[in-house]
This record gives C-alpha cells, sequence and structure tokens, in this order.
C-alpha cells in the first residue's frame, strides 16, 4: 500500500484543532477540567461551576439566560438574580485562571464565553470533525477522526445532573462522537487499516451500546483484524442485550456484520460524498445558518426525515448557503451526502426518475438491478436509505411533484431544498424564506469577491452594493469585474454602474449574468402573469399600492389581486403589508424592476407603455385631489399622503419626464396643502 501517514498530526500547521500548550484549556467530554501550562486550575465553586460548564457546552456561542438557569440550577430553582452573581464571580475566576484571552460577555438576553475553539476540547472535536467533512483525502480523513475521537474522556461533563443529560446540545455533541466513530470505522475499512480504528469505535460502543450500526462496525472491524471469535462474542452480547432488556432481534446491519465474520468478507454499502465544493468566501447570514443548522445537528424528523426548505429569488444565495449548511452538518451523516440539480436546460424541470438512477448507483447498486419505473426506484431509494444516516441537497426544485419520490422515509436521513417558490405541499417540511442581506454583509462579500481590503470604509462600496440591489449573485459580479480591473476605483466602476439602461450589461462577467438568472424566474409564469411583471416594471415608485396595480394593468382589483400574489409567490414582488393609510402594498427590487421595464421595452408597444402608465398616475391623482379636499374639508392628520409621500415625488418626476406635463401640474397643485402642512423645505 505504499508509506502510512501515521495517526498523529505531529505538524501543528496540519491539525485544525492544535492548541497552544502553555495556554489554558477547557475540557468537557469528560468529568470538567481545567488546565493552565498543563497543569490543572482549582474550578471555583458549584453554582459558578455549573455556569461555566452550561457555556462550554456551546463555546463562543450566545446561550439564553433561561436555558442557563435550567442547565445551571434546575427548572424553576435558579433566579436571574443568581445568575447575574455566578457571572459576576465567573468573570473574577476566568480574569485570574485563564487570562485576557477568555471573556465572559453578556449579549442581549444571555452570556456567552468568548474563547477559541482550539481551547475548549469540544471545539477541538467540531473542528477536526469539519474538517474531515472538506478532505478529499483519505488518509488525512483517518488521522483527523481519530484525533477527534482522542480528545474524549468519558461522557460529556461526567457526572453532570439531569437538565445537562437532557440538553439538546448534550445530545448532539455525543451523538457527533457516535457519528464520528462510524465514519471512522467506514474509512479504516475502505482503507484496510482496521487495526488503526478499532480501539477508539469500541470505546465509543461501549459507551452506547445500543446503537446498533455502531455495533455492527465495530464486528467488522474485529473481523478484518483477524479477531473472528471476539467478533463472534461481540454478535452474541448484542444479541443477548437487546434481547434481554428491549426484547428485539439484532437490525440488519448486526446480522449482516455477523455473516461477514463467518464467512470472512464485507458487504459494506458505499458511502456517496456528493455535495459540491464547500464556499470559501461564504460571508454573513449567520440567523440563517443557525436556523438551519440548529435541526440538522440537533436531531432528525420524528417518524420521518427532517425537510428544510430555503425559496427566494434567483441570485439571492440560497443554494451558497445550502451548501454551506451543508458541509457544517456533514460530519453527523456518516452514511452518505447526495446531491442533485433539479431545473435543467431552459427551465426544464429534471425528471426524478433519473435523479433516484443516479443515487441508487451511488449507493451501491448495480445498473442491472435499477428499477425501471419511478415508483420502483423511490421504494428502492427508501430501502437504501432505512435506518442510515443520508443527507440529500436538492438544488433548484421546481414543484413538489418533483420532491416526493426523493425524499427518503426515515427519520436518520435530512432533506435540504432550495427552491424559487415556496413548496407549501411537502408536509412537515421547514420553509426559510432568504431575502437580500444587511448592507454591510453586502459591502464584505463585494470586497471578497473582488480580492480588495478595506472596501468597508469607502462610500463607493456602499453605492455599488445599493445599485446591485444587495443581490449577492448581483455583488459577487461586481467583484469579480473588480478583480479583473486592480487598478480602478470603487468610485468609477459605481459611476459605470449608475445609468439605469447599462445596468444589467454591467453585471455580467465569465457567462454569468444578472439578467440571465432573473429571467429564469420569469420564465415560469403564465403568459398573463409575465405581461403583469413587465407593466409593473414601468413604475419607478420604489413601493406601490394595490390598487395602482390595478389601474397599470388595465383591470379590476381582484384579477390585479391574482397576479400580484402570483409575482410575490414566484419572488418577483415583495409583499409588504398594510401601510399608515390601510392599503396593501407591494415593492418591485430594483435590479427586478430594471429587468421587467427592459421586458416591457422590447415586448410592449409604445401606446401600450402609455396607457399603463397614464392610467396609473391618473389613479395616485384621482385619490390625491380627494385626499387635498377631505384635508382642506377637515384639518385632519394627512395618513393618506403621508403612505404615499415618496411614492407622489416619484410619480411627478416620472410623469414629466414622460411628457405627461398636466397629470404632473396637477399632482404638484393637489399635494400642496399637504406641503404647506409639513412645512418649509419639504417640497
Amino acid at each position: 500500500m505504499g508509506r502510512r501517514r501515521a495517526l498523529s498530526m505531529a505538524d501543528p500547521a496540519e491539525d485544525p484543532g492544535h492548541r497552544d500548550p502553555d495556554g489554558v484549556e477547557f475540557l468537557v467530554l469528560g468529568e470538567l477540567a481545567v488546565r493552565a501550562g498543563g497543569r490543572l486550575v482549582p474550578l471555583p465553586g458549584p453554582s459558578v461551576r455549573a455556569l461555566l460548564s452550561a457555556l462550554l457546552l456551546t463555546p463562543g456561542d450566545i446561550v439564553g439566560e433561561g436555558r442557563l438557569l435550567t442547565l445551571a440550577w434546575g427548572a424553576d430553582k435558579g433566579s436571574r438574580r443568581a445568575l447575574q452573581c455566578a457571572a459576576t464571580r465567573l468573570r473574577t475566576w476566568l480574569r485570574t485562571a485563564a487570562g485576557p484571552g477568555v471573556r465572559l460577555e453578556h449579549a442581549g438576553s444571555g452570556y456567552r464565553l468568548a474563547v477559541p475553539d482550539a481551547a475548549v476540547d469540544i471545539g477541538r472535536f467540531r473542528v477536526r470533525v469539519a474538517a474531515y467533512a472538506r478532505t478529499n483525502d483519505p488518509e488525512r480523513g483517518l488521522v483527523l477522526l481519530a484525533a477527534a475521537l482522542r480528545e474524549w474522556r468519558g461522557p460529556v461533563l461526567g457526572g453532570r445532573p439531569e437538565p445537562v443529560a437532557d440538553d439538546p446540545a448534550v445530545r448532539e455533541v455525543e451523538q457527533a462522537r457516535i457519528d464520528c466513530a462510524a465514519a471512522l470505522a467506514d474509512l479504516a475499512l475502505r482503507l484496510d487499516r482496521p487495526a488503526d480504528a478499532i480501539a477508539l469505535v469500541e470505546d465509543v460502543a461501549t459507551a452506547a451500546p445500543y446503537d446498533e450500526p455502531l455495533q455492527a462496525r465495530l464486528i467488522r472491524l474485529m473481523a478484518a483484524c483477524g479477531r473472528n471469535a471476539a467478533a463472534l462474542r461481540q454478535v452474541e452480547r448484542v444479541r443477548r442485550r437487546l434481547a434481554d432488556e428491549l426484547g428485539v432481534a439484532p437490525a440488519r446491519e448486526v446480522l449482516d456484520a455477523h455473516a461477514a465474520a463467518l464467512h470472512g468478507h464485507d458487504g459494506l454499502v458505499p458511502v456517496p460524498r456528493q455535495l459540491p465544493a464547500a464556499i470559501c468566501d461564504f460571508t454573513g447570514r449567520r440567523d440563517e445558518v443557525a436556523a438551519l443548522s440548529g435541526p440538522l445537528l440537533s436531531g432528525h424528523g420524528r417518524g420521518g426525515p427532517l425537510l428544510s426548505v430555503i425559496c427566494g429569488t434567483a441570485g439571492v444565495g440560497k443554494t451558497a448557503l445550502a451548501v454551506h449548511v451543508a458541509h457544517r452538518a456533514a460530519a453527523l451523516f456518516v452514511h452518505g451526502q447526495l446531491y442533485a440539480v433539479l431545473r435543467g436546460p431552459g427551465s426544464r424541470p429534471v425528471d426524478p426518475a433519473e435523479v433516484l438512477s443516479g443515487f441508487l448507483r451511488n449507493l451501491g447498486v448495480d445498473d442491472e438491478h435499477v428499477p425501471r419505473s419511478l415508483d420502483e426506484r423511490s421504494s428502492l431509494f427508501r430501502s437504501r436509505t432505512a435506518g442510515r444516516r443520508v443527507l440529500v441537497l436538492l438544488d433548484d426544485a421546481m414543484d413538489d411533484a418533483q420532491l416526493r419520490p426523493l425524499i427518503p422515509g426515515t427519520s436518520g436521513c435530512a432533506v435540504l431544498v432550495t427552491g424559487r417558490v415556496p413548496l407549501a405541499g411537502l408536509t412537515g417540511a421547514r420553509t426559510l424564506r432568504l431575502d437580500v442581506p444587511p448592507c454591510d454583509e453586502a459591502v464584505t462579500l463585494l470586497g471578497r469577491a473582488a480580492g480588495r481590503d478595506g472596501v468597508d470604509g469607502d462610500p463607493a462600496a456602499a453605492d455599488i452594493v445599493r445599485m446591485c440591489g444587495r443581490l449577492p449573485l448581483a455583488v459577487r459580479i461586481a467583484g469579480m469585474r473588480l478583480a479583473r480591473r486592480p487598478g480602478s476605483s470603487l468610485g468609477r466602476f459605481a459611476e459605470h454602474l449608475r445609468p439605469e439602461h447599462r445596468r444589467m450589461d454591467e453585471l455580467a462577467v465569465r457567462g454569468i449574468a444578472v439578467r440571465n438568472r432573473l429571467h429564469e424566474n420569469y420564465q415560469d409564469l403564465g403568459l398573463a402573469h409575465r405581461r403583469a411583471f413587465r407593466l409593473l416594471g414601468l413604475l419607478r415608485t420604489a413601493t406601490f399600492p394595490e390598487w395602482a396595480a390595478a389601474a397599470a394593468l388595465g383591470t379590476v382589483p381582484d384579477a390585479a389581486r391574482a397576479h400580484l400574489e402570483a409575482l410575490a409567490e414566484a419572488a418577483l414582488l415583495d409583499p409588504l403589508g398594510e401601510d399608515a393609510a390601510g392599503q396593501i402594498r407591494y415593492g418591485m427590487p430594483d435590479l427586478l424592476r430594471l429587468h421587467a421595464r427592459e421586458l416591457a421595452l422590447a415586448m410592449e408597444r409604445p401606446l401600450a407603455r402609455e396607457a399603463a402608465l397614464r392610467r396609473a398616475f391618473g389613479g395616485w391623482l384621482h385619490r390625491a385631489e380627494r385626499a387635498a379636499r377631505e384635508l382642506a374639508a377637515s384639518a385632519g392628520p394627512p395618513v393618506w399622503f403621508e403612505a404615499e409621500d415618496e411614492a407622489l415625488a416619484t410619480v411627478i418626476e416620472q410623469a414629466a419626464a414622460h411628457g405627461f406635463h398636466d397629470l404632473g401640474a396637477r399632482l404638484v397643485r393637489a399635494t400642496l396643502g399637504y406641503r404647506a402642512l409639513r412645512g418649509p423645505g419639504t417640497g
């Protein structure tokens, strides 16, 4: 086999969990302990020690006060005052025991222990498991998994009280230990190095006697090491324990391992790892990552797989978020990760039977045994994934019917779906509607894509991001354009983007174009909804009320509402709810409006465009004149004018630009009373 890598990482640069041997070290994977410079540090008193233990379960994360009270004192036993006193004493103890590198911070309604991952054994365990999920080198993967498992000295916070034992973070990390041991066993068997894993796997299997998949792996490792008698004794121990204590027979995996030990061969199912490459410059989305990762890391669906759906407009970053989250959780899905794109060329839905064919082959089914019908393939897929921990990432799903055959049937699996519209027909699915990121995150993404430091302080960066509508695809393309012009300033590039008529042309690079991606959303619409999108794109107002859409479209309110709801579902409009005047409002993001306007200029006759604008502007004029009369008669609050203030200013400007001078002049006169009421400088 050639020279093998020793199962250690002598070079600290190779070890993502390397710690400073002279620094402070917190240990929770076993009895709680703290070491500094290799020597044990005396622990604080019981309440402070309990608080420290609770914070160390998720180092660096904010832990809410309620959860801390439960973990440290038990349900209904602690108080906020007791927590504050314990926090004060913990800060004092940390200054003496840990030095300035470790801080207790109060954040919102909770606390976080600011400590490097490498200074906590649970952090080192997690970063090594995550590094294993990213590596394509199986030898290095073996080293990383073994190093991760060596961090364990016993149960989490050995001798812990009941509230801690039941905490999701404890259950998650103990399950992660089992998953890590299973992955190490699979990898060692695949590399024909069972002796390198057997002791570590045996330790975990002893601590998890009812985990049959892990017991099956231990049996295979024993047999692969030539310890067939020990393997058969282990089978008997598992069988007797299950029969005496649970009244059940061993699972199929244990029986298959038994057969392998008897007959001297291994029948492990292949472990596919199909996730796209991790995104090295992934930026922000902290809340979204937490919302999706939490369920994946803490457990799976009850009675079925965990289903999570990310929906949103094209280019908003759904795939990037899904891939990032999938890589974070991949190490927990020890039986593999499957991936498929469900939108084909020309927005053609990919046949789920075709996807299943690929999945089954990757799960070890020979070509001749792949069934012909969709139902049979789906049934075999569920059988192959039953009782296993498989993560399925389905990108750019078109509808519910396309997805249903691709969903495993048992709770050990998880499915992460991206799609442009909500998939309401998926029972039990958690849906996250993804919006554009805040300005600071978008600016950071621009700098990373451009390969430039220090863009955060440049006003032109915020200007570029604003003209990109904070849409991640557009921001990334802008960054790529800047990267190709290392000598060009951000200000100069912003000037190129400023003219609306050429902005979409500027937001294209290397065959990737914002226009093309947005057009895919448009093509998914029916013909009537497409025309509604085009005509509404003629309005330059940032938002508009439902009645204005009906006027622009030349239709009754109910018909207009159907168009608006369809466009909102397709993520081509933002539903904004009621304004101060009780009007339902919608917004069309700038880039979508520019694309809709391009389509209108190309596909609508000039007279049709002019008529749509005249109808919409006429609607504003009619309501403005009525509101002006009411304002003059009652001197009451100008609610309608306040709700339409920004829109009216834009409509007056756009009416003048189109030569609708009669409309523009009457709108100006209608707003005079409101402007006078607001005072000088508001016109």
